[in-house]
């Protein structure tokens, strides 16, 4: 999955289950409730470790990856959200999403805290070690009369270099909104996607994990 075009995403990719329903999915209620209060204290724990994300201007990758303009605090996950990136039963249920290949990426996922007036995520398919991005809202402190922190998707976009869809960011723009414990699984390596910016005074922190699909 190295390019942004159908013709050349695996077959297999191309008949998954989450592939039929656009490329993404959101559910509820993967976390029982005293899990994701466990999740929240852990992510707000982080939060005195976190770092800077400030990109003034993207790098120009026209397929996926790179360096893309933002704006955000991230921190590294820790034990609680190990236990969910590691679970038997969610890789269960992505592998059956997905592909039976798919693997966790790395050793643990991260937190990302949008607190800051204007923090955002610009437009962009995830790094070549991320192809299905699973990233829940733990605390949604935004308007919802507005797009403010909304994950816009471009699931139309797939065959479109990153710059078209950087010069046309409303066309087939499809906003979500998601609520506290909702949780999207994506193809984020597929689907060009952004964080919308935050208004003063909100903020939102999500659970970003990203799981690969070794290709044979």
């Amino acid at each position: 999955m190295t390019a942004a075009s159908l013709t050349e995403i695996p077959v297999a990719i191309q008949n998954s289950r989450l592939m039929s329903q656009g490329g993404f999915n959101v559910y509820e209620g993967l976390h029982d409730r005293v899990f994701f209060q466990q999740l929240i204290a852990e992510a707000q724990a982080q939060y005195g470790a976190a770092t800077a994300c400030d990109v003034a201007i993207h790098d120009g990758e026209e397929i996926r990856g790179g360096v893309p303009e933002r704006r955000f605090l991230s921190s590294s996950g820790s034990v609680v959200q190990d236990s969910f990136y590691w679970a038997p039963w969610v890789l269960d249920l992505l592998r059956d999403l997905t592909s039976p290949e798919l693997v966790p990426s790395g050793k643990r996922g991260t937190y990302s805290y949008y607190h800051r007036q204007g923090d955002f995520l610009g437009i962009h398919r995830d790094i070549e070690a991320c192809d299905v991005a699973v990233i829940t809202c733990l605390i949604d402190g935004v308007s919802k009369r507005n797009d403010s922190g909304s994950l816009c998707l471009y699931p139309s976009r797939l065959a479109e270099p990153l710059s078209h869809v950087r010069s046309t960011p409303e066309k087939d723009a499809l906003k979500l909104h998601l609520s506290v414990g909702q949780t999207i699984i994506m193809y984020g390596g597929l689907i060009p996607h952004t964080l919308l910016p935050v208004s003063a005074g909100e903020s939102r922190v999500v659970s970003v994990l990203c799981y690969h699909i070794p290709q044979s």
